[in-house]
C-alpha cells in the first residue's frame, strides 16, 4: 500500500517521532511511505519533506524579523507583555481554525505518488478539515487522523479539562475567556463538522482516556472510532544494565533513582504543583535511611524548588534528544508521570518499553499502561498522597519484586507498543474500511 504523513511537528523531535517510528516500520513492511511536514530542515531522506522551500522559508523568516524585534523591545524596555486572550491551560494555539495555512494543491505538488491512505498526525498551523476533505476528494485515499490531543474533536483547545463544549457544538468556550454560544469556537466546530461529514475520515484515539473523549465527540459521532496506541521502538527504548548506565550520568550505582521529565513545569496541566506536594508527602513518610539512599534526576528545565524542599539530592539532565533519553529510563529505578490533563504522556509509554516502572495519577495513558503492583502504581488523580504512596510502594520493593515488575513493564510493552503492532493494526482498520 502507498501511505502518506501528514505532520505540524518535525519528524525527529520531541513527540514529532511518531511520525519517524511509523515512517519507518510501514518502510520496513515494504510499503511506499512519504512523509510531508510543516517543520522546514534539509532533511536527508528524499521520502521526507518540508511543505515550504528553502526559500520560501528564509523569506519568512525576514518578513517577520522585524516584529519579533519590536516585541522584544517593549518587552526589555517597558516589562510589556500583552494580555492574554486566552487561559493557556486550554492550550488554544490557533483561534481561527477555518483559515487554510496551505492549499490543497501546493500539499499535493510536494506528494511523489497518490496515496491509499493519508495518516495525519498534528495539525496546527498546517492543515485544515476542508484540506483533508479535499484531499480524500481529489486522491480517494482513506484519511486515518490518528489523534494525538484533543483539538480534532473541539472547537479550539487541545486540552477541555472539565468543559463537555466538544460533546455539543463548543461555544461560551473557557479557553477563550467567552460568555458568547456563538463565539469562534463554535464557528470552528461548524466548519470542522461540515467537511468531516463529507470525508471519508477514520478518528483513531491514542490512548483509553482520549477514546472515552472520542466516543462523546459531537463532531465524529457518525464515524466509526478505533484505538491504537502510539509504539516505541523496542531497539531504542530497552532494559539494561543500570549501573553502566548511571556512569554515564556520573549517579550513584547503589542508590534508589527517581525520574521526572520537567519540559513544561509552568503547565498546571503537567502537574508539576501535585508532584511537588506528593514528594514533600513523601519526604514525610519515608525514614531518614531510606531517604539517604533515593536520588532524583530531573530533565528538562531546571528548577530550585525540589532543592529548597526536599531533603533529596538531585542532578539536572538538561533537555536530552531522542538518542539520550532511553538511557535516562534506564538508569532510573522508577518514572513518575504527575499529569492532571493529558492525552498521553509518550513518556510513559517509553518508560515502560524500557522496563522501568511508572507511578502516575488516573489520567491519560497511564489507564492503558500503569497497572498497580504489575507496572507501576497508579493513583487516584490529584491525591497527592496517594502519588506518594505509590513511590514508597515501589521503592520498597524487594529486588525480586521489582526485577518482576520491571519484566512486567517490557512485556507489556513488546505486546501493546511494538511498532509492528501499531502498522497492523492501522492495516486491519483499512481493510475492515474497504481499502
Amino acid at each position: 500500500m502507498k501511505f502518506l504523513i501528514l505532520t505540524t511537528s518535525h519528524p525527529y523531535k520531541a513527540a514529532g517521532i511518531v511520525a519517524i517510528d511509523l515512517y519507518k516500520t510501514l518502510k520496513s513492511y515494504g510499503h511506499e511511505i512519504q512523509i510531508i511536514t510543516k517543520a522546514f530542515d534539509r532533511y536527508n531522506d528524499e521520502n521526507i519533506v518540508p511543505i515550504n522551500s528553502i526559500y520560501y522559508e528564509y523569506f519568512f523568516k525576514l518578513y517577520r524579523l522585524p516584529l519579533r524585534i519590536y516585541k522584544a523591545l517593549l518587552r526589555i524596555l517597558f516589562n510589556y507583555v500583552p494580555k492574554e486572550k486566552t487561559n493557556s491551560d486550554y492550550a488554544m494555539l490557533s483561534i481561527n481554525l477555518t483559515i487554510d495555512h496551505y492549499s490543497t494543491k501546493k500539499i499535493m505538488q510536494r506528494m511523489t505518488f497518490i496515496p491509499d491512505a493519508i495518516i495525519v498526525l498534528f495539525m496546527p498551523d498546517f492543515l485544515t478539515f476542508k484540506n483533508l476533505y479535499e484531499l480524500n476528494g481529489n486522491t480517494k485515499a482513506t484519511i486515518l487522523l490518528y489523534m494525538m490531543d484533543m483539538a480534532p474533536m473541539t472547537g479550539g483547545c487541545h486540552y477541555a479539562w472539565d468543559c463537555i463544549g466538544y460533546t455539543k457544538n463548543c461555544g461560551k468556550c473557557p479557553g477563550m475567556l467567552s460568555s458568547d454560544p456563538n463565539d469562534q469556537t463554535h464557528l470552528n466546530w461548524k466548519f470542522k463538522k461540515e467537511y468531516i461529514d463529507k470525508t471519508n475520515i477514520i478518528p483513531i484515539a491514542g490512548t483509553e482516556w482520549q477514546y472515552k473523549q472520542l466516543k462523546e465527540s459531537s463532531l465524529f459521532k457518525n464515524k466509526q472510532k478505533y484505538k491504537i496506541l502510539l509504539s516505541i521502538n523496542p531497539d531504542l527504548f530497552f532494559p539494561t544494565n543500570k549501573s553502566k548506565v548511571r556512569e554515564k550520568f556520573n549517579l550513584p550505582h547503589s542508590k534508589k533513582i527517581i525520574f521526572f521529565g520537567a519540559v513544561s513545569i509552568d503547565e498546571k496541566r503537567k502537574g508539576f504543583k501535585e508532584l511537588i506536594q506528593a514528594l514533600k508527602i513523601f519526604n514525610k513518610i519515608i525514614t531518614e535511611a531510606e531517604k539517604e539512599n533515593i536520588h532524583l534526576i530531573i530533565a528538562g528545565k531546571k528548577t530550585d524548588n525540589f532543592n529548597d524542599l526536599l531533603d533529596i539530592p538531585v542532578t539536572y539532565l538538561g533537555y536530552l534528544n531522542q538518542e539520550e533519553l532511553p538511557a535516562v529510563y534506564q538508569a532510573a529505578d522508577l518514572f513518575i508521570a504527575p499529569s492532571i490533563e493529558d492525552s498521553g504522556p509518550m513518556m510513559i509509554n517509553q518508560s515502560i518499553m524500557c522496563g522501568t516502572p511508572v507511578v502516575a495519577f488516573e489520567m491519560g495513558v497511564a489507564l492503558d499502561l500503569v497497572i498497580t503492583r504489575k507496572t507501576g502504581y497508579r493513583a487516584k488523580l490529584k491525591d497527592n498522597t496517594d502519588l506518594a504512596e505509590g513511590i514508597k510502594y515501589i521503592l520498597e520493593l524487594s529486588k525480586t519484586e521489582y526485577d518482576k515488575m520491571s519484566e512486567n513493564c517490557r512485556d507489556l510493552g513488546l505486546e501493546l507498543l511494538h511498532p509492528q503492532k501499531q502498522v497492523q493494526e492501522f492495516i486491519d482498520i483499512l481493510q475492515t474500511n474497504g481499502r
